[in-house]
């Protein structure tokens, strides 16, 4: 559990990722949990069975393939996947840094390509 009052300094934590793809929690709010991701690199297809999946861009652009669409997303934009519906995400530059929102006890199922 947090401290109250306990700050996040999102452009900080973000800076300090060097690698070419990092996912981690950042606090939990009820029985959701706020994620960052930085990459570099593409995100394997996959699908959440329990989840909606919300991601609000921070930093250059994010690629969500949804089938045979692909939602482009910009600092400042979001959107929400919805259950069960394959995706991937990719950055659109050459990193992409946001945030994500969903369940605590979400499932992710690994897919060998898009439905």
């Amino acid at each position: 559990m947090e401290t109250p009052g306990h700050v996040i300094d999102m452009i900080e934590t973000a800076a300090a990722v060097t690698g070419p793809y990092a996912n981690f929690t950042l606090t939990h709010v009820n029985d959701h949990v706020v994620r960052m991701s930085v990459m570099t690199e593409s995100f394997y297809w996959h699908r959440h069975p329990n989840s909606d999946e919300t991601f609000l861009v921070l930093e250059g652009e994010l690629l969500i393939d949804i089938g045979d669409k692909t939602v482009t997303l910009t600092r400042g934009q979001m959107t929400t996947v919805p259950k069960n519906v394959p995706h991937r995400t990719r950055p659109g530059t050459a990193r992409s840094v946001n945030l994500t929102v969903e369940l605590t006890t979400m499932e992710t199922e690994r897919l060998d390509q898009p439905l």
